[in-house]
């Protein structure tokens, strides 16, 4: 059974240093957000995990929110966390699942038939992206073509890419019940308000 609704995606290059970085998790992890993504592509492996050290002890404070690391495996088992995330070039979904027992597993995917196949091989959650534009990316999947995921798949799907408080009624209202975010809330003034106000829209009644 999943426990978590929103899963906030981490990449501290959106602040001005790695202080107001950390201290914006903190927000969030104080509001609400219930699983959180260590994602930092542009360090060395012994640069990330001294990062993901920092935020377990943030984390210490907040037992119920589940990490996830993206991409290395090493380093996930390294901070004991929750799960990986996995991609297309990363390890094998299914060597993970064998090699590591009880690690949870998410996958990226871009299209209904990745997304089925991660599912097969064995997936716990996928995010499907992006659903709408962005900031560094003018194309989107859609509403229609999300919609048509969610009723292919058994296993959670995580609506990402370009998501606010605006259009998450969208994906609310075609069956949507999960959604990945980072900038739509870590970019926002008011991060704590930004957090609560994503969390009231996922769990109001379905959208007429």
């Amino acid at each position: 059974m999943i426990d978590f609704n929103i899963y906030l995606i981490g990449d501290k290059n959106i602040f001005d240093d790695e202080k107001g970085y950390l201290e914006a998790l903190d927000k969030c992890f104080d509001s609400g957000i219930g699983a959180f993504q260590l994602r930092q592509k542009d360090i060395s492996a012994k640069e990330f995990f001294k990062l993901g050290e920092k935020i377990r002890i943030i984390l210490k404070r907040y037992p119920d929110i589940k990490l996830f690391v993206n991409d290395r495996v090493d380093v996930a088992l390294a901070l004991g966390a929750y799960g990986v995330h996995l991609n297309k070039n990363s390890v094998p979904i299914n060597a993970v699942r064998e090699k590591i027992k009880g690690i949870k597993i998410f996958y990226s995917s871009h299209s209904s038939e990745e997304a089925k196949k991660a599912e097969e091989a064995g997936a716990d959650f996928i995010t499907f992206s992006p659903i709408f534009k962005t900031k560094n990316n003018g194309f989107e999947q859609g509403i229609d073509v999300f919609k048509k995921v969610l009723k292919l798949l058994r296993i959670p799907v995580f609506a990402l890419g370009g998501i606010n408080e605006n259009n998450l009624f969208e994906i609310k209202g075609v069956g949507g019940r999960y959604v990945a975010v980072q900038s739509g809330i870590l970019r926002n003034r008011d991060i704590g308000s930004a957090v609560r106000s994503f969390a009231s829209i996922l769990t109001l009644n379905d959208i007429d």
